[in-house]
């Protein structure tokens, strides 16, 4: 493909309006062989905050249109789901159909009982049930009208249930903080028991000033008696001093013999060392001497290794003797050196320890034959140490007496404190909320009954319609009040409701134009229906645009459809207007009748005997006398026939007689004697009368179209018709008169 220039892909290129940044999309090759609809609809998501663009590429691989999803509010919006909606509307004891009846409702401007029953499937009685339910609760109100027509309204019902509630639960909490407060302060002062044994601990710190005091007392004589060990216990000291001294010497003596014998260890370690070492020396000589000899002897290099073991082996023997020697010779001093620490640590560990022990049994002697007389000294000392515990005891007493009652006086401002400022605050702030939300509900049932007040817009004389389920509804109301013809355009023939044909009276005439598909085998079932029903004649038309009916020209509703395609989607909307208002009639019924004569009649017949091969003829001539003169008509042109004209013997008869005539007769007839007198405009608005009055008394049929359209020509005309024009105007009306039957 020339588009793709022998590639498998191509890119395309798009600049983002929210960040202005280029965003690539790809269109393969096989992508687009295999797209049967175009434009081509691509997607990415990029930025931040994040959003979505949307690309539609149309065959050309050309961007055709575009737009921007942010997704942030996709996602608020997504979470206000319907689950939410319906569980509000729950709270106002509606069911779950109920709720949903009024959700596809919402949408809809005006709704009758007819579209209800459609959208629910139920019967007109259970719809109005379910719209007296409504409105009771306020979600519908209903528009004056000679049908019950209902609007939906928004959901203040569960608005204003939701605003109560709110300030039922800020009312339930205002009157509950002031409790919850002295509750929690109560628990408080119930688990702060170990702070109220404080007192507790002040008269056990007075038992115990006054069990000490007493003790002290008690003690003294005691300490009075036995407080002159102390002075013998200085002797002690003494002792300690002469034994400091005694210990020198005995120290002393005792280093000077260690240094003496550490002298004679080392002399003879010297002596064996010196003689070890010259016998090693000797050794090794008396080796080379006989290594030597014996290489001399030998001769020979092969012996070489030989002798070199040996050598080794001797050095090595000899080595390790000497070894052995010295380690005996060390073994042998360290032991002489051990033995003679030992008993120099002994002697003077005897000696001092009995001299120490000596002194200590005396000083115990002394001790425990003493007895002390009390002086001034021990009893000031006494004296200070009773005041100082009397002081001491009394600093703790009001330490803790201040301490628990700081504890109490604390936890009470607190209280205070929480309960007037603290509470007074919520409560106040509780107020203000609970007047907002007053006032919010006082705002909102205002506005709920500003939109259940009946309004100005009635559904009496003239109503809409916006739903294909609305045009449905209508139209079947508009059967099942016929009396004697009805005509029906509707987009396909599936549209028309088969039950509400069936249940119409043997002599109401039915016309249907509508869309017949021979290969739809719906279609097909639905016309075999319709072929035994000997009062319902039907045609098919092309156009699908018109949804209307025409009841007796007393009511009529005309619905214009349009598809739309969007993003790739086609979508059918709908306008539509009812009304039986004489001027409204006058203008859509003519639209309705043009539906009906443009649509081709053959391929109706042919699609109904392709169907029904045995079925009797549509219309027998015997059964349907008024209707067939009707059909007929609107086959034959419009123009006058020629076989007419010849007769001008009938020009002359200037005054046809209006004796025994009936009102339209004698209207047209009038009309016909007073053209030579009467302007063009004059006669044009004497058509116009009769014209309202046979579409009010028959009906409209191709007949009176044709008048309407003279009538038309002749309504600039100021000045009195020529005599050609006149005698024209007479044969069309002689040949009207004709085939109106009049």
């Amino acid at each position: 493909m020339y588009l793709f220039k022998e590639q498998d892909e191509v890119e395309i290129t798009q600049t983002c309006k929210l960040c202005l940044e280029e965003i690539s999309f790809t269109v393969s090759a096989n992508e687009y062989k295999a797209t049967n609809k175009f434009p081509i609809k691509k997607e990415n998501i990029h930025g931040k905050p994040k959003h979505k663009l949307i690309v539609y590429i149309n065959q050309f691989l050309e961007i055709e249109n575009f737009e921007i999803q942010d997704l942030i509010e996709e996602q608020e919006e997504i979470f206000v789901s319907e689950d939410v909606i319906k569980q509000a509307l729950s709270d106002i004891n509606l069911t779950d159909e109920e709720i949903d009846l009024y959700i596809k409702s919402i949408g809809r401007d005006v709704v009758s009982l007819g579209e209800l029953s459609i959208l629910t499937g139920k019967s007109q009685e259970e719809c109005k049930a379910i719209a007296d339910k409504f409105k009771d609760v306020g979600l519908f109100k209903e528009i004056v009208g000679a049908t019950p027509h209902y609007s939906a309204l928004p959901p203040y019902a569960a608005l204003v249930r939701q605003l109560r509630d709110f300030y039922s639960y800020i009312s339930e909490l205002k009157q509950e903080i002031p409790r919850e407060v002295d509750k929690s302060f109560s628990q408080f002062e119930s688990e702060a028991e170990d702070v109220s044994k404080l007192k507790e601990t002040d008269k056990f710190m007075q038992d115990l000033k006054k069990r000490m005091i007493s003790e002290v007392e008690v003690q003294k004589g005691e300490f009075g008696e036995k407080i002159k060990v102390i002075d013998h216990i200085k002797d002690i000291s003494s002792d300690i001093e002469n034994l400091d001294d005694y210990t020198k010497n005995v120290m002393q003596d005792q280093i000077e013999k260690i240094t003496q014998q550490f002298e004679d260890i080392n002399s003879k370690t010297a002596q064996i060392i010196r003689s070890q070492v010259g016998d090693l020396k000797n050794e090794l000589d008396n080796v080379k001497t006989t290594i030597s000899e014996n290489l001399q002897k030998l001769r020979l290099g092969v012996i070489q290794q030989t002798v070199e073991q040996v050598v080794d082996k001797v050095v090595t023997n000899r080595l390790k003797e000497i070894t052995q020697g010295i380690n005996t010779q060390i073994s042998v001093n360290k032991m002489v050196f051990t033995d003679e620490l030992q008993k120099v640590t002994k002697n003077l560990n005897t000696e001092l320890l009995a001299k120490l022990r000596s002194s200590i049994e005396e000083a115990l002697g002394q001790i425990n034959g003493i007895e002390i007389k009390p002086g001034e000294e021990r009893k000031e000392l006494s004296k200070d140490m009773n005041h100082d515990f009397a002081d001491a005891i009394n600093v703790a007493q009001e330490k803790i007496e201040d301490i628990s009652e700081g504890i109490f006086r604390s936890m009470g401002k607190l209280k205070e404190i929480f309960s007037e400022r603290v509470v007074a605050t919520i409560q106040k702030t509780l107020d203000d909320i609970l007047k907002r939300l007053k006032i919010n509900e006082i705002t909102t049932e205002e506005f709920w009954k500003q939109a259940r007040r009946v309004s100005s817009f009635t559904m009496k004389d003239i109503w809409f319609i916006r739903s294909p389920e609305s045009a449905r509804a209508h139209i079947n109301e508009e059967l099942s009040k016929a009396k004697l013809r009805v005509l029906i355009v509707a987009p396909q023939i599936t549209d028309i409701d088969m039950d509400k044909i069936k249940e119409m009276p043997k002599h109401v005439n039915i016309r249907i134009a509508a869309h017949i598909e021979p290969s739809n085998e719906e279609h097909n079932d639905f016309i075999a229906e319709l072929d035994q029903i000997h009062n319902v004649d039907y045609r098919s038309r092309m156009l699908q645009n018109l949804w209307g009916i025409n009841r007796d020209y007393e009511e009529v509703v005309l619905c214009v459809l349009s598809e739309t395609e969007v993003k790739g989607e086609l979508r059918t909307e709908i306008a539509g207007i009812g009304s039986i208002i004489e001027e409204h009639i006058k203008i859509f019924v003519p639209i309705l009748e043009d539906a009906w004569m443009s649509a081709r009649k053959d391929i109706a017949i042919q699609v109904g005997n392709s169907q029904v091969e045995t079925k009797s003829p549509p219309e027998p001539k015997e059964e349907k006398k008024v209707p067939e003169p009707k059909t007929r008509e609107m086959e034959e042109p419009i123009v006058s026939p020629p076989s007419e004209q010849p007769e001008r013997g009938e020009e002359k008869e200037t005054d046809i007689p209006l004796e025994g005539l009936t009102p339209l007769q004698t209207q047209l007839v009038s009309i016909m004697n007073d053209l030579d007198s009467f302007k063009g405009s004059e006669i044009a608005a004497r058509l116009e009368e009769f014209h309202q009055e046979y579409v009010k008394q028959k009906g409209y049929n191709s007949t009176i179209k044709n008048i309407h359209r003279n009538m038309l020509t002749l309504k600039n005309r100021d000045e009195i018709l020529s005599k050609p024009e006149r005698d024209e105007l007479r044969m069309k009306m002689k040949f009207w008169r004709k085939k109106l039957e009049l």
